[in-house]
């Protein structure tokens, strides 16, 4: 199998995806495709280049503020600081325990250094559906917050970028 990454558009076949979650496959049936045309999110799918309209996975990026006080950093922060928050991550069913996820979260975490980089945003910000969800996250370095250990921050800058 041959596949891409590719910016979520009308070609795409929302309404079959599957990963197990509803709440998952519901948003992106229904709302991925206006929340980005409103440029409220942008969406991105894994697809096999072969069969391109199918869904195999997909991410959500948002632009988005965080109270200071709940990022985790020993210096003092401004009341509001800007991130890049990963919204949604899903992975159809077939596709599950097949290092997928990692993948996707790798190639969400370049997009979102690519963002601060250009224009700012100090860390990607996750909130975590469950312990287990927050428990994947930290094995790639997100850091809870101190108030709530389901909001997780991996920070971003200069030093993470691959780009030169």
């Amino acid at each position: 199998m041959k596949a891409q990454i590719q910016r979520l558009s009308s070609e795409h076949d929302r309404t079959k995806f599957d990963c197990g979650e509803a709440a998952l496959n519901l948003w992106l049936a229904e709302q991925s495709l206006q929340q980005q045309k409103r440029r409220q999110s942008r969406t991105f799918v894994f697809v096999d280049v072969a069969n391109p309209e199918v869904i195999l996975a997909y991410y959500t990026l948002t632009i988005s503020e965080v109270d200071g006080a709940s990022y985790p950093s020993r210096r003092s922060q401004p009341r509001r600081l800007p991130v890049i928050r990963l919204g949604r991550l899903a992975v159809s069913k077939e596709l599950q325990q097949q290092g997928m996820g990692e993948f996707l979260l790798m190639n969400a975490i370049e997009r979102a250094n690519e963002i601060s980089n250009n224009g700012g945003g100090v860390a990607l910000a996750v909130d975590a559906k469950n312990d287990q969800a927050a428990a994947f996250y930290q094995r790639y370095g997100f850091e809870s917050a101190p108030d709530d250990p389901l909001l997780l921050f991996l920070p971003l800058g200069d030093h993470l970028s691959t780009a030169t």
